[in-house]
C-alpha cells in the first residue's frame, strides 16, 4: 500500500471516528465539558480586554473607570461638552497616575520579599529594619526603577494641574448651559427627525397645490403670500422652492 493510500485511509478512519462521537454522556463529563466552556468564555474575555483600545489595560475594571470619570464630573461640573473632554482627560491622567502608585507599591512588596530572604547580618531586634533598608537601597539607587515611576507621577500630577487651569479658563471665559451627560458612553441618538428646516413662502391658492407643497416638505411651515406682496418686491426668492410638479 502506498504512502497516500494510507493517508487516506486514516483520514477516512478519523471522519468515521468523529461522526461517532456525540460528546460527554455522564454527569462527570458533561460537568467538565461546561467547565470547560465556563474557562473558555472567560479566556475570550480577556482577550476582548486585551485586544480593546482605551486607557484601561486588560487586567483592570473598566467599570472602575467609568466610576472615576463621574465623580470627576460631580466635582469639576462642567459647563459645556469643551469642559467635559477636558474633565476626562483629567480621569485618564488620574487613573494613570493611580496604576503607578500601585506599581510602586509593588515593586516595594517584592523588594521586602528579596530582601527579607537574604541572611541577616544584624541581631535578631534589628532583622525588620535591615529588611527595610536593604528595600529601600534596591529600589532608590542610581536608575533604579522607583525614581523612574516617581518621576512618571509627577509628570502626570503637573499634567492634570494644566489641564485644571486649562478647565477654570474655559468656565470663566466660555460659560454656557449645555447639559452634560455624567455617563463617558455616548449617549443614543434620537432617531426622530428635528424640525429645522426654513419656512417655505408659496403664492399658489390652490388647495391641490398646496397639499403638494405640504407632503414634499413635510417639516416646513407653508406660508402663502398674496400676489400684491410679491409685486411690491419682497425678496423671497431665496425661500422659494421649485414648485411640484403635479399636485398629489
Amino acid at each position: 500500500m502506498s504512502k497516500q493510500s494510507r493517508n487516506e485511509r486514516r483520514a477516512q478512519t478519523a471522519r468515521e471516528n468523529g461522526a461517532k462521537s456525540q460528546g460527554p454522556v455522564t454527569p462527570e463529563g458533561k460537568a467538565k465539558s461546561a467547565q470547560n466552556a465556563s474557562k473558555l468564555d472567560e479566556y475570550n474575555q480577556k482577550i476582548a480586554l486585551f485586544l480593546k483600545p482605551g486607557n484601561v489595560l486588560c487586567n483592570e475594571d473598566p467599570d472602575e473607570f467609568k466610576i472615576l470619570c463621574r465623580e470627576l464630573i460631580e466635582i469639576y461640573q462642567p459647563v459645556n461638552q469643551l469642559a467635559y473632554s477636558v474633565v476626562i482627560q483629567i480621569a485618564k491622567a488620574r487613573w494613570q497616575a493611580d496604576r503607578l502608585n500601585h506599581c510602586l507599591t509593588a515593586q516595594w512588596n517584592l523588594a521586602i520579599v528579596d530582601s527579607a530572604n537574604a541572611p541577616g547580618t544584624l541581631a535578631p531586634e534589628l532583622i525588620e529594619i535591615e529588611t527595610m533598608a536593604r528595600a529601600m537601597k534596591s529600589l532608590y539607587t542610581a536608575g533604579a526603577i522607583a525614581h523612574r515611576i516617581n518621576r512618571q507621577i509627577d509628570q502626570l500630577e503637573q499634567r492634570i494641574a494644566r489641564l485644571e487651569r486649562r478647565l477654570k479658563f474655559i468656565h470663566t471665559n466660555f460659560p454656557t448651559s449645555a447639559s452634560i451627560s455624567v455617563d463617558p458612553r455616548p449617549e443614543p441618538v434620537d432617531e426622530k427627525p428635528q424640525i429645522n428646516e426654513p419656512i417655505v413662502y408659496v403664492t399658489e391658492t390652490n388647495p391641490e397645490v398646496i397639499k403638494a407643497y405640504k407632503q414634499q416638505f413635510p417639516h416646513c411651515k407653508i406660508v402663502v403670500l398674496p400676489p400684491d406682496d410679491v409685486a411690491k418686491g419682497i425678496d423671497i426668492e431665496d425661500d422659494m422652492p421649485v414648485a411640484p410638479r403635479k399636485a398629489s
